[in-house]
């Protein structure tokens, strides 16, 4: 792992200040680990590369979401089925603040590799969002190459 660290995919403000256990076990870490060395790293290393290039600035990427226990998953209003819950998902944004260009490079990124899910959640009407959601596998372990965009609470293809 490069760029990310277990600590930071699995801290919670919210389960902090509510007292909820969000220790990960050993299957959940290993996954985590996968999904860091197989999408986030190369995403990561991919994103400094066009900050460098544009002169965006800093190209660090911040997990506001990473694994959550069943508490923290219900108390943040996940859904039951999010992969959040198995360590297959992280909700990400870049530091520097170029939404709209870090969904523009996650998408370009993903294109050629597998994963289940981006979604670029809660979509204002230019379409910046406030995060981006990356899964590797949903719950039955598929890579269904979903890009949605979610506004005004309704997921759409993103285009």
């Amino acid at each position: 792992m490069q760029y990310f660290t277990i600590e930071e995919l699995v801290h919670s403000e919210t389960a902090l200040c509510m007292g909820l256990n969000n220790t990960p076990s050993p299957v959940i870490r290993n996954r985590l680990r996968i999904l860091t060395e197989t999408l986030l790293d190369p995403l990561r290393a991919e994103w400094e590369a066009r900050c460098k290039v544009e002169s965006w600035g800093n190209p660090a990427i911040i997990v506001t979401s990473g694994y959550r226990s069943a508490e923290l998953n219900r108390a943040v209003g996940g859904a039951s089925t999010s992969a959040h819950l198995l360590g297959w998902a992280a909700d990400l944004k870049p530091q520097n603040g170029r939404l709209h260009d870090f969904k523009n490079c996650c998408r370009s990124f993903l294109a050629t590799r597998d994963f289940d899910q981006l979604i670029s959640e809660s979509e204002d009407a230019a379409g910046i969002p406030l995060w981006l959601h990356i899964g590797l596998y949903d719950r039955q372990n598929r890579q269904r190459k979903q890009m949605l965009t979610m506004r005004c609470g309704r997921y759409a293809p993103l285009l």
